[in-house]
């Protein structure tokens, strides 16, 4: 049977220090992503690209010849065009071929070409007539950046080129933009955007990393409150109707769910966290006046072998007194002033007591309800009863259950003192 613990607007102090180690390991993922892995990534791509001085789409720098005809333009290497224009061509300086669009010039050999230009790197001369230099863009000797005739980009272009009208060379076309017309990489934006990614991946690979501690660390807390053999199982059988109901409760003391009578087995009725530690003491100090351990250990022995226990007069007032002293032992652990080893050692002794008081786990157990009745009608006398069956539900499911402490003999070896068991005998033996 499954068991889900709701705790509604609750974190505890596990669950804020994983919080505060998320948000650590977020600011670690960001902090590489923008100082390491973005710049590492803009560098990779500038690397690609060919930027230089002299490459395609560079500033003419005297490193390549200078060409003014087709002729020229067609041997195969980098060129500079230094081209002399006249006329307003700008009206109608270019087209699309393809998907592309391209510039036209005007060779001095007549030859009208479709070139890709990196504007930027243009040189122009406004030619002098009549001792005046010409501001418009009649005359002119434009100096283009470094370039290679190319063939056409995409398998359909040559037929578009050879149907167009307004060029005459239709075999490739002059590339003098090289890598000058992509679209650069800027640093600033490829370091946000890295950082955002990383930022999600440390989300992503905290969330993963403090879910799995979260869970490794409640198994271990569970682990270290539940039994691990018969006779952890024993004992805690001795106040398992208590615990079932004490596991339900949440942190603020409130129960979960209040028609639930099943809650796991565990020592102390909680699971060893912090949480519990908590919650543990706070009832102690409220509920029995216990401050610490000291306080404690002098309950549990006044109740079980000194005269809590020897003034009882009837069998449940026995059960009332025996079961509580294991109950505030698994309490003390889960508060933690006792080692599990003190939690096994003082229980057993009183578990011994409870072997030789009454006959069976049925004995026990009715006595103690029967008790149990009579301190809530006491405490609470407008109580409904509504509590009373609530205890005699969870005994009942106890007895059902296949993890049921009551499957375990009576009379299991818990160890024993024989010098205290012969006057418990002499008293049992009385009644």
């Amino acid at each position: 049977m499954a068991v889900t613990r709701i705790y509604v607007g609750h974190t505890n102090t596990r669950q804020k220090l994983l919080a505060v180690g998320l948000l650590g390991v977020m600011m670690v993922f960001g902090f590489v992503g923008a100082s390491v892995i973005g710049p590492g990534i803009y560098k990779s791509r500038m690397s690609e690209l060919d930027l230089s001085p002299g490459s395609v789409g560079s500033r003419a720098d005297g490193s390549v010849p200078v060409v003014s005809t087709l002729e020229e333009i067609e041997q195969g290497k980098k060129f500079v065009l230094k081209n002399e224009e006249f006329g307003d061509w700008t009206k109608n300086s270019g087209n699309l071929i393809g998907d592309i669009y391209y510039s036209k010039i005007p060779l001095e050999d007549g030859t009208v070409i479709a070139a890709r230009i990196n504007f930027e790197a243009e040189d122009t001369e406004y030619v002098q007539e009549d001792g005046s230099i010409s501001l418009n863009t009649d005359h002119e000797i434009v100096t283009y950046p470094v370039g290679v005739l190319r063939p056409w980009p995409n398998e359909t272009d040559p037929e578009e080129a050879r149907a167009a009208d307004w060029i005459t060379y239709t075999d490739g076309y002059l590339d003098m933009e090289g890598d000058f017309g992509r679209e650069l990489p800027e640093l600033e934006e490829i370091k946000e955007d890295i950082m955002l990614i990383a930022l999600a991946a440390g989300l992503v690979s905290g969330l993963a990393a403090t879910t799995v501690i979260d869970l490794r660390c409640r198994k271990k807390e569970e682990l270290a409150s539940t039994p691990q053999n018969d006779q952890e199982r024993w004992i805690l059988g001795t106040y398992a109707i208590w615990a079932q109901f004490f596991g339900q409760l949440n942190y603020k003391g409130k129960l979960a769910s209040p028609n639930s009578v099943y809650s796991p087995l565990y020592l102390g009725g909680k699971p060893k966290d912090e949480d519990s530690r908590k919650f543990t003491v706070k009832v102690l100090k409220r509920d029995w006046d216990i401050k610490n351990r000291e306080d404690l250990l002098e309950t549990v022995e006044y109740m079980s072998r000194g005269t809590g226990f020897w003034d009882c007069e009837t069998q449940s007032d026995r059960a009332w007194e025996l079961c509580r002293s294991t109950q505030l032992l698994g309490m003390g652990y889960i508060a933690g002033w006792l080692t599990k080893e003190e939690l096994t050692k003082r229980s057993s002794v009183v578990g011994n007591i409870i072997q030789r008081t009454f006959a069976d786990w049925e004995e026990l157990n009715q006595s103690y309800l029967e008790a149990y009745a009579r301190w809530r009608s006491q405490a609470s006398p407008d109580n409904d009863g509504t509590a009373v069956a609530m205890r005699r539900r969870i005994y009942q499911n106890l007895c059902s259950r296949k993890d049921s402490p009551y499957r375990l003999p009576w009379m299991l070896p818990l160890g024993t003192d024989g010098a205290r068991m012969e006057p418990v005998k002499e008293k049992a033996g009385e009644v």
